[in-house]
């Protein structure tokens, strides 16, 4: 009896294991959704209401690494250009970056450009994401699964 409670409960720790695995994943998604979510909340507010920036910050709150950007942007005066998110690419890094550093910068007529233009580009990075964290998801947990499985029949 001790052996199957056992068997089961190292199925099931191998299992979250393997879910804890896609966590990056789980971020990157989420981050990229804040992203595009933003990016059409700012294009909207750049045509009509023209809120200063600081205004849309505090109009719009964002939570996890996203959040924590917008926040370190806003007390830094929208001038720095560094921020540590250690699950984005360096090409990634680099469009966060410079999209940052793009907002803000000009006219409301350019702007609206810059934001559309980019919004092609968050949407794909958005539909990427969410696509990987749904494959590497089922993977994980099912190797995990697998892996506690054949280790329980080793050891009984």
């Amino acid at each position: 009896m001790i052996k199957l409670f056992l068997s089961v409960l190292l199925v099931a720790l191998c299992s979250a294991f393997g879910w804890i695995l896609t966590r990056r994943y789980k971020q990157r998604k989420d981050f990229f959704y804040a992203l595009d979510l933003f990016n059409a909340r700012f294009i909207n507010e750049v045509s009509y209401t023209k809120l200063p920036l600081a205004a849309f910050f505090d109009k719009y709150p964002f939570s996890g690494d996203f959040g924590k950007l917008l926040e370190e942007k806003k007390n830094s005066g929208f001038v720095s250009d560094t921020f540590d998110v250690p699950y984005l690419t360096q090409d990634e890094k680099n469009f966060v970056r410079d999209y940052f550093m793009m907002i803000g910068r000009s006219d409301s007529a350019s702007q609206k450009d810059y934001l559309q233009s980019a919004r092609t580009e968050t949407e794909r990075l958005r539909s990427e994401s969410g696509a990987e964290y749904k494959r590497r998801c089922n993977l994980y947990v099912k190797l995990g699964f697998l892996f506690g499985l054949i280790i329980a029949v080793i050891l009984a």
